[in-house]
């Protein structure tokens, strides 16, 4: 898996592998947590967002 850019259309699956998620919020977290390829994904999509950001974001 790749961290490429990601256009995510449905927050009811997986922006990075587009696995089906339980639910958009807490799911996406579970998800993320048992999936160690989107969690390098989400964590490399953060960092390049987070100069974007002012501060840091509580999540």
């Amino acid at each position: 898996m790749s961290a490429t850019a990601t256009n995510w259309s449905d927050p009811e699956t997986c922006p990075f592998c587009g696995d089906d998620l339980v639910d958009p919020g807490a799911g996406f977290v579970d998800h993320i947590g048992e999936s160690p390829d989107c969690e390098d994904s989400w964590s490399t999509w953060r960092d390049n967002l987070a100069g974007d950001v002012r501060g840091e974001w509580a999540g």
